[in-house]
């Protein structure tokens, strides 16, 4: 982490297409190769906790207290995970969807933030809003009745995978504006 803006939220970015990436090997190997899916797992979960920190340092000037919420959020959604990514036993399943709690929350904040800032197009900001709703709708409404929640995740969650992969692109490519 450096004093520059800039390279920070370039940094965010990457660490973000990490946990992308090895979200995708996870899930694509949970089956055959749960010691990888697992690795992966930890590996995702370590960089993600880097992109909450360069998140805090971005968003600590346009509101503290938000920035705080949204990194106390993301760190807890970390470690409220359960270490069994076989996805079959209701306890992890009922773990994931805690954690997708703490990271719509964390999301929605930082999206109220981009909004209220210059650092990054409002609509992206906007996006997130509606992507992080969106991680919270599901877990609540598969808390509640998970056969609704299971016909309303395809429809749901793509929503919030586009607000966290532009916003992913956008850090990567054009960072921040710095006034």
């Amino acid at each position: 982490m450096s004093n520059d803006p800039r390279a920070n939220a370039r940094l965010a970015g990457a660490l973000w297409l990490v946990v992308i990436l090895v979200s995708v090997i996870a899930v694509a190997t949970q089956s055959t190769q749960p010691r990888l899916a697992f690795a992966a797992t930890q590996f995702g979960a370590v960089c993600y906790l880097g992109v909450t920190v360069l998140l805090y340092q971005l968003f600590k000037p346009v509101n503290s207290s938000l920035a705080l919420f949204a990194a106390v959020c993301g760190v807890t959604g970390v470690a409220s995970g359960i270490p069994d990514i076989s996805n079959t036993n209701p306890v992890s399943q009922l773990s994931f969807l805690v954690e997708m709690v703490f990271f719509g929350f964390q999301i929605l904040s930082i999206g109220y933030l981009i909004t209220r800032s210059t650092l990054i197009p409002r609509a992206l900001g906007v996006l997130l809003m509606l992507g992080g709703a969106s991680y919270v709708i599901n877990s609540f409404t598969n808390f509640f009745d998970p056969t609704v929640g299971a016909h309303l995740m395809p429809f749901i969650v793509p929503i919030a995978v586009l607000g966290e992969g532009a916003l992913t692109v956008w850090l990567l490519v054009k960072g921040v504006r710095v006034t």
